[in-house]
């Protein structure tokens, strides 16, 4: 596991929230590729993970990502803050709840401008 930026060699940081990954204060995920990328916080180039480290850390993250009731998300890229600071950043497809959040929003926005 490293703890330095593969580009800038600047300390990763340190989390809290995912156990078996406790590296990084912004993860992103890709769950259904299995991908595990640290983004460091001075460069903002993102570190793929090693292989061996990325699925029970991946899994954590999901559920945690899942567990929080604020986050932000388009139509590939969702963003969660946890309580620690750490940010999760999934990428993929949106999950469904979002889906018809956006769907709501659009249709409250079009009516609102309607008055």
């Amino acid at each position: 596991m490293y703890t330095t930026c593969l580009f800038c060699y600047r300390p990763l940081g340190r989390n809290r929230e995912i156990e078996p990954f406790p590296v990084g204060r912004r993860l992103a995920f890709d769950t259904r590729k299995g991908r595990l990328w640290v983004i460091c916080s001075e460069c903002r180039q993102w570190n793929l993970t090693p292989l061996d480290e990325r699925w029970e850390a991946i899994e954590s993250c999901e559920r945690r990502f899942r567990a929080t009731r604020l986050r932000f998300s388009t139509g590939n890229i969702g963003v969660a803050q946890l309580d620690d600071g750490l940010s999760l950043f999934r990428i993929g497809d949106a999950l469904r709840p979002e889906l018809a959040d956006w769907r709501c929003c659009r249709r409250l926005l079009h009516h609102s401008s309607d008055n």
